[in-house]
């Protein structure tokens, strides 16, 4: 077991104790591919809807009852198993064949899981992973002792300002047992079991340095600052730029209506992107040379280096009370974030 750090929060201690997830609806996540099925072609589109479910066991299913190949099927993203989740499938169909219908898709030995075929159109394209916008969120918290004004305080200021944007806890594995096994990996001691195996690794790997460098940017205070020298991203994009003087309160103007982000660094073999000003360079270097280990692993596996915003904008976010202790908050985020990463800077919780 590797013990994750309790990375800085932004915005001061939690405000509150509650149950999260008691129930799959307790934990809805909606995802939002950003573009229309194009109508005709040799895939379908499938909007499913799962609980108790993981993806790649749903995939597996639907590919089961359809009769289809599993290989060449494709998903944007991965959704959580214990949720009431709704995401997007693509499938091989022959052209020329009738649809088939929506409706439920039986499950064998799994009483307490559901799958549902919500919609179905024809595509052009596999669906590769990534291909999605982002994802809202509904999460009930039970139990929660709190004030209402400290919590609507709070949720503005999370809306105004964001968030850090840390990998979520779920990146690293039970127990961070996925960083473990990496840097076990780079030592020469294990070898991943297979291909996604693989990824989860180096995606664990690089999660932890990036989170070390944003939480000594949270301590020093300036993780949202579009300061001359920084890398800026443009907000939901993968867009990079070299923040200079001449442009200054311009930037500071759009970081302040989180259109623009201060970036860190995704550790690999250099590339052919932006090079880092030798201040910048200098200061993510002396975070990095205490993770040096993951970084040169991930040099070695051939990955090349990226970056990926220090800020994290909360889009559409909300909170109302449900009864006496149970509240709703929803929100919205782009692809690649962490409802958790959110939930953090408002309370504690208990996850069922």
């Amino acid at each position: 077991m590797t013990a994750l750090p309790a990375w800085t929060r932004a915005w001061g201690d939690p405000i509150g104790h509650a149950r999260v997830a008691m129930w799959p609806e307790d934990f809805q996540v909606d995802e939002r591919l950003g573009f229309l099925p194009e109508g005709d072609g040799p895939h379908l589109l499938v909007r499913i809807r799962k609980s108790c479910l993981s993806t790649a066991r749903a995939m597996q299913a639907l590919a089961g009852y359809w009769q289809v190949e599993r290989r060449q099927m494709g998903y944007a993203g991965r959704k959580d198993r214990y949720a009431l989740t709704t995401q997007w499938l693509s499938v091989p169909w022959p052209p020329g064949e009738p649809l088939p219908s929506t409706g439920p898709i039986p499950l064998e030995h799994e009483p307490d899981a559901s799958l549902e075929v919500m919609s179905i159109a024809r595509h052009r394209r596999k669906l590769p992973i990534g291909a999605l916008a982002g994802n809202d969120f509904r999460l009930t918290l039970r139990d929660l002792e709190v004030s209402a004004d400290a919590l609507q305080a709070r949720v503005v200021r999370i809306a105004r300002h964001g968030v850090p944007n840390y990998f979520g806890p779920q990146r690293f594995g039970r127990d961070g047992d996925n960083l473990l096994r990496a840097r076990q990996w780079f030592a020469g001691e294990h070898r991943p079991r297979s291909r996604n195996d693989r990824s989860m690794l180096l995606s664990a790997a690089r999660a932890a340095v990036f989170n070390a460098v944003l939480d000594t940017r949270v301590q020093a205070g300036d993780w949202r600052r579009a300061e001359p020298g920084e890398i800026l991203m443009l907000d939901g994009r993968g867009s990079v730029f070299l923040a200079d003087a001449a442009d200054a309160p311009h930037n500071v103007r759009r970081a302040a209506g989180l259109r623009v982000h201060p970036t860190g660094p995704l550790p690999g073999r250099p590339g052919r992107g932006l090079g880092l000003p030798a201040p910048l360079a200098a200061r993510e270097n002396r975070v990095m040379q205490d993770w040096a280990d993951l970084v040169e692993g991930l040099s070695d596996q051939g990955l090349e280096a990226g970056r990926r915003a220090l800020r994290l904008s909360v889009g559409a976010l909300a909170v109302r009370r449900l009864d006496g202790r149970t509240w709703q908050l929803a929100f919205r985020l782009m692809r690649g974030a962490y409802a958790t990463t959110v939930l953090r800077e408002l309370i504690d919780w208990d996850n069922a």
